[in-house]
């Protein structure tokens, strides 16, 4: 199982992504893939921040279908298990003076509790979370 950071679909948003990205992309199977509810309102308030137009419309129709075809079945949710990883991960990496982004926790968490693999272009933001990262800008 490989869950898409934000970064990732976003990338994967773009007229023109990174064809690295693509490339990595093509290269795994689809049913692996996955993304988190955390995500999905990362997306969509960045979306809901643009100016209402023909592009923020066309984002906002092409990201819901993506959830709901490419993605049906495999989101995963901040759930109470998740709760729990996010609780201990976030209180080690405070302590270890090097706190996590919330929204980053919480994805590290969903990544923990399920042993996914989390495909991410901020590598070092989530060291020290015991995940294995791959960065699809690099492989």
């Amino acid at each position: 199982m490989i869950i898409l950071d934000t970064n990732i679909l976003s990338e994967l948003m773009k007229s023109a992504p990174e064809p690295k990205v693509e490339s990595w992309l093509e290269q795994q199977l689809v049913t692996q893939l996955f993304i988190t509810t955390i995500s999905i309102a990362e997306i969509l308030y960045g979306i809901g921040i643009l100016p209402n137009d023909k592009r923020r419309d066309a984002l906002e129709n092409g990201f819901q279908h993506a959830i709901n075809n490419a993605f049906k079945h495999r989101v995963l949710s901040f759930d109470e298990a998740a709760a729990n990883a996010y609780g201990v991960l976030m209180s080690k990496r405070k302590k270890m003076g090097k706190p996590l982004g919330i929204l980053d926790g919480k994805i590290a968490a969903i990544a923990l509790i399920n042993s996914a693999i989390l495909a991410t272009r901020n590598i070092r933001d989530f060291t020290n979370c015991n995940l294995e990262l791959v960065d699809p800008f690099f492989s």
